[in-house]
């Protein structure tokens, strides 16, 4: 099945921004912090595997790469170059593995709390892939038992707004998740990302990430940005990747967790659109000197 492609702005014209979803959430949920570039980006999601429709949860690959594979394809088949690339979460790493591959599609890469997961936990996950118990690490298992039926979407939205996952967000980002995170199934809705692909997802955390993370040098302008009280991209981790990548440029996003785009968009937006301000003006600057 060819990658279906979703607009999510009405510059058509305009320079491409990519926004590569973190595992289970749609990419409309990234609007509160997208908003603002929608004048001046195309901007658009080309969504994993998990949400092209009729795809069943792969079992012969074991590494997030194969979705970089399918983004560059993407890339490909829709004759995208110059991308503003952000990437949050799953979409962090895909992102960034993409942009070593074809760094010649990238214009910028903005990662968003990326799973870089310490040395011992990597090591974890590498040990249960050894022990064919891959199923059983607590995200990808929790995973498996959420719940993907609900009478109606009036019930989804009752439902989601309980749990802590989304206990801060705003109405408008909880309103997207429902609006475009289920479909209609039976008599009432269903999650459109299974609970299958959100738990293989899980298990097939990039494990070389250490080793990748360096290979970025050189590749595009790099911001890496971090939920300050995050449990996924733990403070020593971030400082880990600022002496493995030190040409990136750095910043955390006050008071939040792992969720921040969500949580915290215009917050988020802000500092974005500042870095991304410092790094064009300098560009320019740099290239009308040197005429």
């Amino acid at each position: 099945m060819s990658q279906p492609l979703i607009e999510l702005g009405a510059a058509v014209d305009a320079p491409p921004m990519h926004i590569a979803a973190a595992n289970g959430f749609p990419a409309q949920t990234y609007l509160p912090m997208m908003r603002g570039w929608l004048a001046d980006y195309r901007v658009i999601c080309l969504p994993p595997r998990a949400l092209w429709g009729g795809e069943r949860p792969p079992t012969d690959y074991q590494d997030w790469s194969a979705l970089a594979d399918d983004l560059l394809a993407g890339f490909a088949a829709w004759n995208l170059r110059g991308v503003v690339a952000l990437g949050h979460s799953l979409g962090a790493v895909v992102s960034l593995l993409a942009a070593i591959k074809e760094p010649q599609r990238f214009k910028a890469l903005i990662l968003l709390d990326p799973v870089m997961l310490l040395p011992k936990e990597l090591e974890r996950i590498g040990r249960a892939w050894e022990e064919q118990a891959v199923d059983q690490l607590p995200l990808a298992a929790r995973a498996k038992r959420r719940r993907r039926f609900f009478d109606s979407r009036a019930a989804a939205l009752a439902h989601f707004r309980t749990k802590p996952l989304f206990a801060d967000w705003s109405d408008d980002a909880l309103r997207l998740y429902v609006e475009h995170g289920l479909q209609a199934s039976g008599d009432g809705v269903e999650l459109t990302w299974s609970p299958e692909w959100e738990a293989r997802y899980f298990s097939t955390v990039h494990l070389k990430i250490w080793e990748t993370l360096p290979k970025l040098e050189s590749r595009a302008p790099t911001l890496i940005l971090r939920g300050e009280t995050s449990a996924t991209f733990v403070r020593e981790a971030f400082d880990k990747a600022k002496r493995a990548l030190p040409s990136a440029a750095y910043d955390e996003v006050a008071g939040q967790g792992h969720l921040f785009p969500q949580s915290a968009p215009q917050m988020t937006h802000q500092i974005i659109q500042a870095w991304l301000e410092s790094v064009f003006y300098h560009r320019d600057t740099e290239d009308t000197e040197k005429k």
